[in-house]
């Protein structure tokens, strides 16, 4: 019993985390849809700008950890 409860774990925490994988062209499409519904046009400099946005939003959003480098210093952090 006790295995098979373990087998289960492994497997629903596998799943969950392939569940979380995402492939870069899916990233890229989604920025594409999120800037046209944005009414960027395709091809130009503005959606360029939009898309180059959209990817440094994610970066900060995802490899910040306020709990390890403190607020930023605009939010009166240490320096």
């Amino acid at each position: 019993m006790k295995s098979r409860l373990m087998r289960a774990a492994v497997l629903g925490g596998t799943i969950l985390s392939l569940a979380g994988c995402v492939t870069p062209e899916e990233i890229r499409a989604a920025d594409e849809a999120s800037c046209a519904g944005y009414g960027f046009q395709p091809a130009t400099p503005e959606f360029a700008r939009c898309l180059q946005q959209e990817n440094l939003a994610r970066r900060y959003f995802y490899n910040y950890d306020p709990w390890f480098y403190g607020p930023p210093h605009h939010w009166g952090g240490r320096p």
